[in-house]
């Protein structure tokens, strides 16, 4: 096992964060998601994508507390904006769009998230 203090400067523990982290505060935040769009799949997708840029952005996070702020201007700013376009211009099923999804992040997280994901919302 990994002692994720002393590997934080090879990053081996950062993924496993992420998970907790997305775990932890994932029904918390396609709550304000649903709140703002009133629809499930586009809150679902703006919640994930949010949650993807938070790991692309990881680097500039040192506390969970700037984590949540980020998170919850991020998925403002994301319905704020779905809002403003309106339904007849968003394409797509409602599904995550694949190049949101960091190729940094292991394939078994991302599996695992989604899978949450889906049980959750």
């Amino acid at each position: 096992m990994v002692n994720c203090q002393e590997a934080d400067d090879r990053n081996v523990c950062l993924p496993e964060a992420f998970k907790f982290i997305f775990f932890e505060h994932y029904p918390e935040f396609f709550s304000f998601s649903m709140m703002l769009l009133q629809q499930r799949r586009e809150a679902r997708q703006v919640t994930m994508e949010a949650f993807f840029l938070l790991w692309n952005r990881r680097r500039d996070f040192d506390s969970g507390k700037r984590i949540r702020a980020f998170l919850y201007l991020a998925l403002r700013n994301k319905c704020l904006q779905r809002l403003k376009t309106g339904p007849e211009h968003r394409a797509g099923d409602g599904a995550v769009r694949m190049e949101v999804i960091p190729a940094s992040l292991p394939t078994d997280v991302i599996r695992d998230v989604f899978a949450f994901a889906a049980r959750t919302d």
